[in-house]
């Protein structure tokens, strides 16, 4: 069995519990017999604030939790990226992100990991 990091972990159990919580009688979330990652415990404070949807507030997530959010989506460069992010607030609700491209434009981030980034943040 592959080992994960514990921020993955972490990471990944807290988008289980928010998923479980979130209601709706979906088929997809855990369920009792689910068992839980390897490397995880129960969710702390310090998780990733992640929405049922997956995706993670750019104006209140810390850096760390922005750092394993990328992570766990295998972003190369995940706490420089989570650094730059945190650096540039607050974000406008704007479903372009003008200004959060404009920002790592300056890094000249391959366009790939840019819109793997944005597509894990929300407002």
């Amino acid at each position: 069995m592959p080992t994960i990091s514990l921020r993955a972990g972490l990471a990944l159990a807290a988008a289980l519990t928010i998923a479980a919580c979130s209601g709706g009688g979906s088929s997809t979330a855990p369920t009792a017999t689910t068992p839980a990652p390897a490397a995880s415990t129960a969710p702390s404070a310090s998780a990733p604030a992640a929405s049922a949807a997956g995706k993670i507030n750019a104006n209140t997530a810390s850096q760390d939790e922005l750092t394993a959010v990328f992570e766990t989506a295998g972003i190369s460069n995940a706490s420089k990226w989570a650094r730059e992010v945190a650096e540039y607030r607050p974000y406008p609700d704007d479903p372009t992100w003008a200004q959060l491209r404009h920002e790592l434009a300056k890094y000249n981030i391959d366009p790939t990991v840019l819109e793997q980034i944005i597509a894990l943040l929300e407002v």
